[in-house]
């Protein structure tokens, strides 16, 4: 091979390795920011009326959670749900709590329906879900239970 041939071809593989790790850091990046912490995979949900959303985020964050949603953050949630419009689903945010001495994240999506209640009153109903990993969930799940049984 001549010193120009060698030159190329040194070139090409160098390229190709930029191209490679390129390609790589991208996918790791993707996959790294997407998997923070599973929540994707475990959720629960519940509909509730507009004003017992604030009753039952105060109750997981007495109950169930060592430090849970701060009055500031439940505020936050039941603006948001307030100025949402029928059939809006929006994700509200993502919470730092502890939960078993451990600090973890709960996100929180939901959906509004509105609805004419008797005499024309517009109800609105929230469907509240919580994104966080699986042990957290199945709790909050249960607890969402343990609402509407009450409710009911």
């Amino acid at each position: 091979m001549t010193k120009g041939k060698v030159g190329k071809h040194i070139k090409s593989l160098i390229i190709g390795f930029v191209i490679i790790l390129l390609v790589g850091g991208t996918i790791y990046m993707f996959n790294k920011k997407n998997n923070n912490y599973n929540e994707a995979l475990y959720a629960a949900g519940m509909n509730f009326d507009f004003e017992e959303v604030e009753p039952f985020l105060k109750h997981l964050s007495s109950s169930i959670l060592d430090s849970g949603f701060s009055q500031d953050e439940i505020n936050t949630i039941q603006s948001e749900f307030d100025i949402m419009k029928h059939n809006e689903v929006k994700e509200i945010g993502t919470f730092d709590v502890i939960y078993k001495g451990k600090p973890t994240k709960i996100r929180i999506e939901g959906e509004v329906h509105i609805q004419e209640g008797p005499k024309g009153v517009l109800l609105k109903e929230v469907v509240l879900y919580m994104y966080s990993f699986q042990e957290l969930v199945d709790i909050i799940d249960e607890e969402m239970l343990k609402t509407e049984e009450e409710v009911e």
